[in-house]
């Protein structure tokens, strides 16, 4: 009886290693973005500012 159960946790195991294994594959082989942008960022500069006639305070 111990032998049994022995042997069906060994089996139970070997099947749940295989089926990680399948589910692992499928995700190996797949690439989900092929094209890649790259965008550069930097930082805001003083040139960059859009100034408003009369919007400052008057003196």
């Amino acid at each position: 009886m111990n032998k049994r159960k022995i042997k069906m946790a060994i089996a139970y195991s070997i099947v749940a290693m295989i089926a990680g294994l399948l589910t692992a594959s499928m995700f190996v082989g797949c690439n989900v973005y092929e094209h890649e942008e790259i965008e550069i960022r930097r930082c805001p500069q003083l040139r960059d500012t859009i100034t408003v006639p009369e919007w400052d305070e008057k003196k």
